[in-house]
């Protein structure tokens, strides 16, 4: 079991996050007093301060495998071949580190607990020193679960700003158009029915012609008897002409009037109809390039999600993994901290401890249903058949 204590020794390194300064074997310390790489000394290194803690084990890195395969090679385990030590280093990191360390710890545990083992006064500091890095790392993955269950969130999230791209899209400006272009139209009708009323009374007195009949009896070669009678004729006959001269002037002048404004209504609604159609081709092109984008958007951003939960998957395994070791090292170092007449339970607690991570479940989130995107209102152009069907001819002021 000595040779036990030695590797539980060495795995503090990777626990704490150590560099060594030196090398295990032959080394020196430089300035200072050579020492050689015993568990003692590589102990009391440790509870003097000289070993800089490295802020995350997860960066360790060939460093702890170097000390790993160091580790297997002073407890006479020769036979491991590279192969072996190859396949460890394509493990997961922490989480193999931790189950490695666990293994250590237990079986340490187990043999001061039967008796075979008895521990150092500089181990029992060291021991202390692991069950806080032990927090440590059981905070980290804490601070991991949070970070991973935000990136599931934010997957979910940039799903749901898909709905951005068909927010931004304003039909009001069309709908505006078309309502003062259907409401110029419908305006036009009365300055068309008072136009024709106008010019049709107009018409109606032009046509409707009847001077006295006297004018119509007015001989072609008059003699002097019959001049007087013309006379009186051509006087009544004046007063008559006097009288509806006044009154055609006066329907001229409706009829003329009328046509002017009914043609300038006309202008102003042909003017509203051009920014009316202009208008609805601009929320075309909007729209339809809106829905494109929110169905890209959609796509990537589904694909994406999928990519996170797949990654957030494997980390949360790992995590709840790391999180059961660490639990368990420190169950193992509570017993090997504990009076003698404790350890028994305690190492018996530990045995058939089933450590729970519920806080550690990832909450995924279903795919976000979209408010969608629908290109049926500008399905059909100005000036195409159906667009005038609809917008134009099934109106009531274009029959008028």
């Amino acid at each position: 079991m000595a040779q036990l204590r030695m590797a539980l020794d060495v795995l503090f390194l990777v626990v704490l996050g150590s560099s060594l300064q030196w090398d295990l074997g032959d080394a020196a310390d430089g300035q200072g007093t050579c020492r050689d790489c015993s568990a003692g000394n590589v102990m009391l290194a440790i509870s003097q301060g000289t070993v800089v803690r490295r802020a995350q084990t997860l960066q360790q890195g060939s460093h702890l495998l170097r000390l790993e395969a160091r580790l297997a090679t002073s407890m006479g385990m020769q036979g491991q071949s590279n192969e072996g030590r190859d396949r460890t280093a394509g493990g997961s990191g922490q989480e193999e580190h931790l189950a490695r360390i666990l293994s250590t710890v237990q079986k340490l545990a187990v043999g001061v607990v039967n008796g075979t083992e008895h521990l150092s006064e500089v181990v029992a500091t060291a021991l202390s020193s692991m069950s806080d890095e032990m927090k440590l790392i059981q905070n980290g993955i804490n601070v991991s679960h949070a970070e991973d269950q935000g990136e599931v969130d934010r997957a979910r999230n940039d799903i749901s700003k898909c709905d951005e791209h068909v927010q931004v899209v304003n039909a009001s400006f069309a709908t505006t158009r078309e309502e003062t272009h259907s409401t110029c139209r419908s305006s036009e009708v009365g300055f068309k029915q008072t136009k024709t009323n106008a010019c049709a009374q107009y018409l109606a007195a032009m046509q409707g012609l009847d001077p006295p009949d006297c004018a119509a009896s007015f001989p072609a070669d008059p003699q002097l008897v019959e001049l007087p009678g013309m006379l009186i004729c051509v006087q009544t006959t004046a007063a008559w002409w006097r009288d509806f001269n006044a009154t055609a002037t006066d329907l001229a002048a409706s009829c003329d009037a009328a046509s002017a404004n009914y043609a300038n209504k006309m202008l102003s609604c042909n003017s509203a109809q051009t920014l009316y159609e202009a208008t609805f081709c601009i929320y075309y092109t909007e729209l339809t390039g809106a829905c494109s984008m929110y169905g890209q958007c959609r796509t990537s951003k589904i694909a994406e999600q999928q990519e996170v939960h797949g990654d957030v998957m494997v980390a949360e395994t790992s995590r709840k993994a790391e999180y059961t070791a660490a639990t368990h090292i420190e169950c193992f170092l509570q017993v090997l901290m504990a009076k003698p007449q404790q350890q028994l339970a305690l190492l018996q607690n530990c045995l058939s401890l089933q450590v729970s991570t519920p806080q550690l479940d990832i909450t995924y989130h279903a795919v976000p249903a979209g408010m969608g995107c629908d290109v049926s209102p500008v399905a059909t152009l100005p000036c195409q058949e159906p667009w005038l069907q609809e917008r134009y001819e099934g109106e009531k002021w274009y029959s008028n």
